[in-house]
């Protein structure tokens, strides 16, 4: 069982990028060299409602903004912006050329001691026209972006003598990247080969070849502050422990342009839709279960098996990967078929698939071959069962790849009267509803525990999301492996 703290991702080295100058008009500092007159509600505070964007230095108006995301879902972080060219200057005046940038500032919610503002420059990489571009027809454009990380598409060859884990620290350092993680180290020493592709296909081979033992896999991405995060995943996934605290906020992002100046410490980290923590980062505006496993088991089987010719050992191997998942009392998984009687239905022995990977030399470590399934395997595993939920306001203490807690309540009477058919009248709240806090133990007003949603979950993905006269809102992706059976 792995402690909250064991699970934490720590920063290991910090990046050294620099992006591009953007500045805006002093209109706060009430000095001689404000640019303009002091206002009672300063600019820069706008940017934690709604985002500053600028595409080759013209400024996306928040008037003319339609819809804007920027996603961290991929290995890097993308943005795409729609707007009304009103004034036509962006066709005229700004329209992109090639190395021409997009700029993102998002202000930070709360102390911007505690939490980073979000500050990225984007590579374009599509401009197009949505609608408008005729006779007194305002032209709306989108824009889309890729982080820009020099070199990160760059094809070379180098190589580093020594595990996976350390291997990335030192492309990470040569990117001018941070590196974190929540493992310290991997057992998959060898030399590490890049044979003139690019610095991004380099960094995923590393990580599709990890090993530490058959109880990890891995996976890496970038996040938006810049760090090349090195994820240990499976020991994210559990229904146990305490559910750590962080910083709260007592409003949203729709209450005041000083929104997260409410904020009180050591809250529980959770996220639930119950109505009265409607106006904190923590409410749940939406959600929405998913489930992709008959895609995924057609695909990948339930079962693969990595074949290879061992050099070293004179024979080939054949071994399955049968992907992980968690044993809890009272839970069953949803990712390993159909249960009838107890048992598991029959393809879940005989769907499996083979993958014949080629020869496995002295110069890659003993498990090269095999972690390319383990790690593959798992990684698409994780995606059969999870939810899509919505927040209403930006939470900048959820990051991708966090353990979270989630408490589902049911408010419509056709649901909670399911939920509540039971033989024993005087049933009570489950101990699952229990938060071990005292403030989250209480039976929500007029609301039925969801047992079978409730529960933790993995963050695989974030973005942050705003609709034009909308405030900046943030969309989760999350997974699971195990839950409790319905009745």
């Amino acid at each position: 069982m792995a402690s909250n703290l064991e699970r934490d991702i720590l920063t290991i080295l910090d990046p050294t990028i620099e992006v591009d100058k953007l500045a805006i008009p002093d209109a706060e500092s009430k000095t001689d060299n404000a640019s303009t007159p002091a206002i009672v509600i300063p600019q820069s505070k706008i940017y934690n409602i709604t985002p500053l964007v600028r595409v080759n230095q013209y400024e996306v108006s928040p008037v003319n903004l339609v819809n804007f995301k920027l996603s961290n879902v991929g290995f890097y972080p993308t943005m795409k912006v729609v707007f009304d060219d009103t004034d036509t200057s962006f066709t005229g005046r700004f329209f992109p050329k090639d190395g021409d940038m997009m700029q993102l500032y998002i202000r930070s919610q709360g102390d911007e001691t505690t939490f980073k503002p979000v500050r990225i420059d984007f590579t374009i990489i599509d401009v197009y026209p949505i609608s408008g571009g005729g006779k007194d027809k305002v032209t709306r454009y989108a824009v889309e972006g890729r982080m820009f990380v020099p070199d990160l598409f760059t094809e070379r060859v180098e190589y580093h003598e020594a595990t996976s884990w350390n291997a990335l620290l030192n492309v990470a350092d040569g990117l001018g990247l941070g590196y974190a993680s929540n493992v310290e180290d991997t057992a998959d020493e060898m030399n590490w080969i890049n044979p003139n592709d690019t610095v991004e296909k380099y960094i995923n081979d590393i990580v599709a070849n990890s090993y530490l033992d058959d109880d990890h896999f891995f996976t890496a991405y970038i996040d938006p502050y810049y760090y090349l995060t090195f994820i240990d995943v499976n020991k994210l996934f559990s229904q146990d422990d305490e559910i750590p605290s962080s910083l709260g906020f007592t409003h949203n992002s729709t209450d005041s342009y000083r929104a997260g100046e409410g904020e009180s410490p050591d809250v529980p980290k959770f996220l639930t839709n119950q109505v009265d923590q409607q106006g904190s980062a923590n409410y749940l505006d939406k959600h929405q279960m998913v489930n992709e496993s008959g895609m995924i088991s057609k695909n990948n089987g339930y079962k693969r098996y990595a074949q290879y010719w061992d050099e070293v050992e004179r024979e080939f191997i054949s071994e399955f990967v049968d992907p992980l998942v968690e044993e809890v009392e009272g839970m069953i998984p949803a990712t390993k078929g159909r249960m009838l009687n107890g048992e598991t239905e029959g393809p879940r022995d005989n769907q499996v698939r083979y993958k014949y990977l080629g020869q496995q030399t002295e110069n890659v470590h003993d498990q090269f071959m095999y972690s390319i399934v383990l790690n593959y395997q798992n990684l698409t595993e994780i995606n059969k069962m999870g939810m899509v939920v919505e927040l209403a306001a930006v939470n900048p203490s959820i990051v991708r790849y966090d353990r979270i807690y989630c408490q589902i309540w049911e408010y419509a009477s056709p649901v909670k009267d399911t939920l509540t058919a039971t033989t024993d009248a005087d049933a009570e709240v489950p101990e699952d509803a229990e938060l071990r806090d005292p403030d989250l133990n209480q039976v929500a007003s007029g609301g039925i525990l969801n047992e079978f949603l409730s529960g933790f979950y993995v963050v695989s993905g974030t973005e942050w999301i705003q609709v034009k006269s909308g405030a900046m809102k943030m969309k989760l992706y999350l997974q699971r492996r195990v839950f409790k059976p319905t009745t």
